[in-house]
Parts: structure tokens; sequence; C-alpha cells
């Protein structure tokens, strides 16, 4: 009997997926673009991309379409293929999303497609929840010799998922201010510390709202990545590559923004009130006068958007 997509991960996107859609940053094509060129799916000409549409795409937990959007707006729509288990995402997506028709409610376990008929796989913000073999293996049937699988993650603080070289990573800066003073040179776990650590505030309440995640699968604990190089379905060729940004937000959405958490939306509201309250108290002893965009009096929550990709090993 094959494997079944996550409870905790369905039942909380299936009751958050609104909330999810608004908080939830959206994907910039300063690394959109080049991760799709590692991909095959586009080419640079001059300075600009041209995307080939004609390459059949495999979207897998495409949730309510943060990172669809941009594959709509570089041209695919009857070559692209969503995937998601939630019914709730999926609702959301639809709403969004119209045009797209091959939409499909499965899990990465059972993908009913055609052995050696897609072009690419992409996983957005996702993997981590399906990070086995027994996905890896699914992926890797439908995919074409020679083809790749892209994954794609937002992040908030270093972690062993980052345990990579810097002289072997591509590096975008996506409007962060602190991108000219981030060192290259060295691991990038290591890297990444630092450069969080421009904003206390959000240094802490993240290390505080990591401590809820203890029994559910997340990108931050770095499983996925030891499961993806150790793969027989896939070559140990693995591209990182890394845009840095600053999210300016309130304070209020802070706490909106965490609370689209499967391991916080599924707690109970007398426990979320308790966790919004030490968050507000958290992000009130740590601001200073470097903590505002000085234009928007908004908070400054430095953030990173990770892809990667590998080629399918048949």
């Amino acid at each position: 009997m094959s494997k079944t997509a996550h409870n905790t991960a369905v039942n909380s996107f299936n009751s958050n997926h609104s909330s999810y859609d608004v908080f939830r940053p959206s994907f910039n094509p300063i690394l959109v673009n080049p991760f799709l060129v590692d991909l095959g799916l586009a080419e640079v000409i001059g300075d600009k991309f041209k995307f080939k549409t004609d390459k059949k795409i495999v979207e897998i937990a495409c949730g309510t379409g943060k990172f669809t959007k941009n594959l709509i707006e570089n041209g695919w729509t009857t070559n692209l293929t969503v995937i998601e288990p939630s019914s709730g995402m999926l609702t959301t997506f639809q709403k969004n999303f119209p045009q797209i028709k091959n939409v499909i409610q499965a899990s990465s376990y059972e993908i009913p497609l055609q052995d050696n008929s897609v072009d690419a796989v992409i996983i957005a913000q996702g993997f981590h929840w399906f990070a086995d073999d027994e996905s890896l293996k699914e992926i890797n049937r439908i995919l074409k010799p020679g083809s790749k699988l892209g994954l794609i993650w937002h992040f908030d603080y270093c972690s062993p998922s980052q345990n990579s070289n810097a002289e072997d990573s591509k590096f975008f800066n996506d409007g962060s201010r602190y991108f000219n003073s981030f060192e290259k040179i060295g691991n990038n776990e290591k890297l990444f510390e630092k450069f969080f650590a421009n904003q206390k505030w959000n240094e802490e309440v993240t290390k505080y709202i990591y401590g809820f995640d203890v029994n559910v699968p997340q990108y931050r604990h770095g499983k996925w990545r030891k499961v993806l190089l150790e793969s027989k379905y896939f070559k140990n060729d693995t591209k990182d590559s890394f845009a840095l940004y600053d999210r300016l937000i309130s304070k209020e959405d802070v706490w909106k923004y965490w609370e689209t958490r499967s391991y916080i939306t599924d707690l109970s509201d007398e426990k979320k009130e308790e966790i919004k309250y030490k968050l507000f108290s958290i992000i009130d002893a740590n601001v200073n006068e470097n903590s505002y965009d000085p234009n928007t009096k908004l908070l400054i929550k430095p953030m990173v958007l990770h892809a990667v990709v590998v080629t399918v090993n048949k």
C-alpha cells in the first residue's frame, strides 16, 4: 500500500488556505527565472529570458499557487499540471487560476501520469513534507531521462538545509540592505547565521516559533537534503541558489505570518493566544531604531529564497 500525504499538512492547509495565500511570501523572478534556466525550462538571450513553454511541467504540492503564478506569467498553461493533496488549498488555487485545467488532487506517492512523460518537476515550499525515497521513486518514474527536479523555499533563519559551500552557490540581491556586507565564502549555514543577526527581533521570534515544530517535518530540519543527496533516483549534482531580501511587515502581520505554519494552526485557540502574546513581547524587547524601514515605518524582516536543482538518475 502506498504512503499518503502527511495528515498534519493536509488538515492544517485545509483550514488555513486563505490565510496562507495572503500572508506567505511570493516568489520573485530574480531567482525564479535563473531557477527555470537550471531546470532546462528557459534560456538567456541577451539580457532577457526565453521560456520553453513546450516543455511539460508538473508542480507537486502547488498549494494556493504562490509559485504557479510565475509559471503562468511566463507562458505555461496547457503544458502545466498541478498536483495538491489538500482540498482546501485547491479551492483557493482554482479561484486564483481558473485557466489551469490540469489540476489533480493527489500526493507525491501516487502521481496519475505516465512514465517518462514530464520535462521537469517543481516543488515549492513543500518537499520537506514528503522527503523520502518513495516520493523520489515516483517523481523519477514520471521524469524523462536527463530531466530535472527543482525545489524552492523561503526561509527565516539558518539551518542544516543550507549546509553547502558558498563558492559552489549562486547569490542574488532581491533588495536586501544587507547584501553587500554578506560574505560569499565558506559554509552557507554559517554565513546566513550572520545575515539573520542583522535583525535581533526577527532572530528571537523565529527561534521561539521554531520551538513548536518538533513533531512535524520542516525545511529547516535539513532531512530533505540528506534524503535527496543519498537517493539512488537522483544524481548527486545539487545546485544551490539564494536570493536575499527584506520583507517589510507590521507587528500584527508578524503573528499572522507565523500563524499560517501547520504546527501553529494545529494548536488550540487558547495556546495560539499565548504564543501571540509572547511573540509580541519578544518583538517589543528586541526592536530599536534600526528595526524599522525609515520610509514605511514597518519592521525589517530579513529573509532568503533558496532554490535547489538536481538531475534525475535514469
